[in-house]
């Protein structure tokens, strides 16, 4: 597969099918519309002597890094995606029946690909960040505000950098590659100043439905939002919930959609629960680049044919797109086999069987299919092969922000005047059909802050570094990748029907979570064996 450290960013192209991915925010636009240079041949005069229209192709270009090209990434090995990471740290929490290994070494691709990924992005930005105040072309809002995205979105890559690798190098610069590891608190530091002086130059939601008007761009409620994860992911627990609660939920432009069960359809898009989503294109003209299509046909599952419900798709890898046996069942004694977040993230493999046609048995599957942002059929329109998505990708939910708050006054926060960090909690319960919790506690396995963003959150990402960041994961995950899963259906009475299945387990060679190593991914071997200054990860 093909490699790319952030040192050699300066040469790379831009991928011709991320152009495809773009849309430019309020309007929509083709790829016709979004003709940039390719990476290396940007020049400061380049950015000196763009126009309006220009300048905003700079950072939607950044807009549609972020999110990636899934069939790029996955099947040319060009870095990440957003639902790569997804994927990854899904398989890392133990949220599918293909759980990661844990036998990986610092050379694996796993943890270079998202190393890549985030500093790719965040070169990106360095570029409009360093570059575009130069420019006395194009309006002075429109840099403003540009500037403002790139330096919020860099803070976000790096706020995903260190939690996941520690101590990498501060991309507050366009990085040369000979760049030494920089302190955690250094870096944590940094982001929260630039999260800050970024939302000051931002446009606010400013009220509730606000967000349509402005599309998939940033906005100063949005930068709080991931300031007050960041200072939450530090521990920064009083920080945390002054953040979110003043910043963002105090404002009153957010809500919690009432049917969990839609968060699948295009209905959500721009919905008051979405802090930050990726706005595909939905002009028939944009068909041809299947814009959406392999993030579905990639990351659901590999079933050959969905009927009635969900997208028909011709082309399913089924990365991650089956749940695990531990997760199910938590998931129905928690919330109930018939709860509204069991029908919107899992199908059993018999119902999936009446859907759609597959064969048994099923490789890395424990009898539960992932569907959660599986693609609806009425939202994955076009022909084959040219299929293209209606619903926005979401990399932010308002029940997070509620969930970040909760967690930070049970924590010792202090609580906002007007919502307790308990009725915040009550808050995401409800919505999922549950009573009220009596009491604002962290690990009680009934109402516990810790069992809510496990339920809530599923497979966004959260799951593997609330454990590390916990201090759980050496002991929740001490066996993920120990075993192989195949599933059968079966017929119990004889009727001819199945109506049950069967799953075996094999050993699949894994390792399972190692203390004092795997709460961090090692800084990637190609890094070190080009960059004496770098130092890896203890255990590494």
């Amino acid at each position: 597969m093909k490699k790319t450290t952030y040192k050699s960013l300066l040469s790379m192209l831009l991928p011709a099918l991320l152009l495809t991915h773009c849309t430019l925010f309020v309007t929509s636009c083709d790829t016709d519309e979004l003709e940039i240079e390719q990476q290396g041949v940007l020049t400061t005069g380049t950015y000196a002597t763009a126009d309006d229209d220009g300048v905003l192709q700079f950072i939607a270009a950044v807009y549609s890094e972020f999110h990636g090209d899934a069939m790029n990434a996955v099947l040319y090995g060009d870095g990440s995606c957003y639902n790569y990471l997804m994927y990854d740290l899904g398989r890392m929490a133990w949220e599918t029946a293909d759980p990661y290994l844990y036998n990986e070494t610092a050379d694996a691709g796993t943890y270079e690909r998202t190393w890549t990924y985030f500093y790719r992005i965040a070169y990106w930005c360095s570029m409009i960040i360093e570059e575009l105040p130069g420019n006395n072309v194009a309006s002075e809002d429109i840099k403003t505000q540009v500037i403002a995205e790139a330096r919020a979105i860099r803070a976000i890559c790096m706020t995903w950098l260190v939690q996941l690798y520690g101590n990498p190098p501060l991309a507050n610069h366009i990085l040369d590659g000979s760049e030494g590891n920089t302190p955690a608190a250094e870096s944590w530091a940094w982001i929260e100043d630039e999260l800050t002086a970024a939302a000051a130059d931002l446009p606010s939601k400013g009220k509730l439905g606000g967000q349509s008007s402005i599309g998939g761009r940033l906005t100063r409620e949005a930068a709080y939002a991931f300031l007050g994860r960041a200072q939450l992911w530090q521990g920064d627990y009083d920080a945390a919930a002054s953040t979110l609660y003043n910043k963002v939920i105090a404002t009153g432009y957010y809500a919690q959609m009432d049917d969990y069960n839609e968060m699948n359809s295009s209905s959500w898009d721009f919905c008051d629960e979405n802090i930050w989503e990726f706005e595909f294109n939905e002009d028939t003209s944009a068909s041809t680049g299947q814009a959406g299509y392999w993030d579905v046909a990639i990351f659901c599952p590999a079933v050959s044919m969905w009927y009635y419900k969900y997208a028909s798709l011709y082309v399913t890898f089924g990365m991650g797109g089956t749940g695990s046996s531990a997760y199910a069942n938590d998931l129905i004694a928690h919330d109930g086999a018939g709860s509204e977040r069991y029908g919107a993230q899992l199908l059993d493999i018999v119902s999936a069987s009446y859907m759609g046609y597959f064969s048994t048995p099923v490789s890395y599957n424990e009898g539960y299919y992932k569907i959660k942002y599986a693609c609806l059929a009425e939202d994955c329109v076009g022909s084959y092969l040219n299929y293209y998505s209606l619903r926005n990708d979401v990399y932010m939910r308002y029940a997070e922000v509620l969930l970040n708050y909760a967690e930070a006054v049970a924590q010792g926060g202090t609580a906002g005047s007007g919502l307790s960090g308990l009725q915040a909690l009550n808050l995401v319960r409800n919505r999922a059909g549950l009573d009220d919790a009596p009491s604002l506690s962290m690990d009680n396995e009934t109402y516990g802050i810790k069992a809510e963003r496990r339920f809530e959150l599923y497979y966004e990402g959260h799951r593997f570094i609330d454990l590390v960041r916990w201090g759980d994961a050496a002991s929740e995950l001490a066996d993920c990748g120990k075993y192989y899963y195949t599933c059968t259906l079966t017929d119990s009475n004889g009727d001819g029907i199945n109506d049950g299945w069967e799953v075996y387990t094999s050993s699949a060679g894994g390792a399972g979570f190692k203390a004092n190593k795997n709460e961090l991914f090692p800084i990637p071997q190609t890094e070190l064996n080009s960059n004496t200054n770098l130092s890896q990860n203890t255990g590494w």
